[in-house]
């Protein structure tokens, strides 16, 4: 029967380390043109808090669209999704290169 030691695998070498990043590298998305000022913007370093923080912000402002709006945009709510996308993507990336 073989068991397994602690901190030990198979697939890697002994002297390689895991990187763990906790915090982010990627800046803070500030409040944006189309957004309701009232929003609560994320200030700190922790990527899972960053990447949830953007996605709120996105689901709010399409559930703005369609329940006040009609499902009819404006010019600058389709900005800040645009910007608040790129910023998520690039957050979500960023992660996994580190």
């Amino acid at each position: 029967m073989a068991f397994k030691m602690a901190g030990f695998s198979a697939f890697t070498k002994p002297g390689d380390k895991k990187i763990i990043r906790e915090k982010s590298d990627v800046e803070n998305v500030k409040i944006q043109e189309g957004e309701d000022p009232d929003t609560h913007v994320y200030e700190g370093d922790v990527y899972e808090e960053k990447i949830a923080d953007i996605e709120d912000r996105i689901s709010y402002i399409e559930e703005e669209i369609e329940d006040q709006q009609d499902g009819k945009m404006k010019p600058q709510q389709r900005a800040t999704l645009a910007t608040l996308d790129q910023k998520l993507r690039e957050l979500r990336k960023s992660k996994k290169n580190k």
